[in-house]
């Protein structure tokens, strides 16, 4: 059993890079440095830049996060500043932008890399100023805001590819934050995954399920390309699956019992897992009836119901 959870506004873990995640956040939350949070998708960036948010004087305002991956030119720029009425087609009426929104607290900025040439100069003025001006507007209007951003790419590299301003990745760089993929957290994929089964269960008021060892080794062993965003949802779905019950291997998704099946510990766990996937495919196939399911396995319906039976897979026949 895990102990109780180590967190700091929501970043949860005992690993050691997550340790000196908390530690960075702690040193550099309460400060107005610029802050760079790299990390893969799902890893958690915006928790992050949260608790950074959260750490400083300016916690008394709500964070505002902007993912600007896929804007135009224009909108982008419509989004980030305001615009004048008129600027474009469709602006009937003037519009405050996110930074004006963000005034005296934090803007944090996801998927900067993705920002075109035109934004990154726009935002560079403002960085170096905190000057800006509405899309359409000749007034310059100013703004105290902390800026965070964030990427899952390397933006030293595209500096060195020509694809981001090396002016604007030194203005955003004050200090890079990296946030670690699951598959390098070790144990904390298990603390994860109770905390996130314990927050389901106390919405819907009923008992956590609980992980049997043959689940928490699958768990382990899985590579979690989608890091933390990917486990919560697969907890979800196994909350459904197993409210208020142990979770068992037949309760993963196929991915998750094809690693199960692998550290098995011995050849008889082995094949009963795999007989459970071939039992359970079938009886899925043909929607729960038995002697359908059965014909296709080459057993008799008496045989299928009895390994139904041994497999705990009552409640998948008809």
């Amino acid at each position: 059993m895990e102990s109780e959870d180590v967190s700091i506004a929501g970043l949860l873990g005992r690993c050691p890079a997550m340790e000196r995640l908390r530690r960075e956040v702690a040193l550099f939350g309460p400060s107005d440095v610029r802050v760079h949070v790299f990390g893969e998708t799902g890893t958690g960036k915006e928790r992050v830049a949260k608790a950074l948010h959260e750490a400083s004087p300016r916690a008394r305002r709500r964070l505002v996060p902007v993912n600007v991956a896929g804007f135009s030119d224009d909108l982008l720029v419509a989004e980030l500043f305001g615009h004048a009425r008129g600027a474009f087609t469709g602006a009937v009426a003037a519009r405050d932008g996110y930074v004006a929104e963000a005034e005296g607290s934090t803007l944090f900025i996801d998927e900067v890399g993705d920002m075109s040439p035109l934004a990154q100069v726009r935002l560079l003025r403002f960085l170096e100023g905190g000057e800006y001006r509405r899309l359409g507007e000749t007034v310059a209007r100013t703004a105290d805001v902390r800026v965070i951003s964030a990427t899952n790419v390397d933006l030293a590299r595209r500096v060195q590819e020509g694809r981001f301003r090396e002016d604007l990745w030194f203005r955003l760089n004050g200090e890079l934050i990296n946030v670690p993929p699951l598959r390098e957290r070790g144990r904390d994929v298990l603390l994860l995954a109770r905390h996130f089964l314990r927050e389901q269960a106390r919405r819907r008021g009923e008992t956590p399920p609980a992980l049997s060892r043959e689940v928490e080794a699958a768990l382990l062993d899985h590579s979690w390309p989608g890091n933390v965003r990917e486990l919560e949802n697969v907890m979800h779905c196994l909350g459904v699956r197993a409210p208020g019950r142990e979770v068992k291997v037949e309760d993963l998704s196929r991915s998750l019992r094809a690693r199960s099946f692998r550290r098995a510990g011995t050849l008889r766990a082995a094949l009963r897992h795999r007989e459970t996937e071939l039992v359970q495919d079938a009886l899925q196939r043909h929607g729960g009836i038995l002697s359908r399911a059965a014909a296709e396995l080459g057993i008799t319906r008496q045989a299928l119901w009895a390994k139904v039976r041994r497999l705990g897979l009552v409640g998948e026949s008809a």
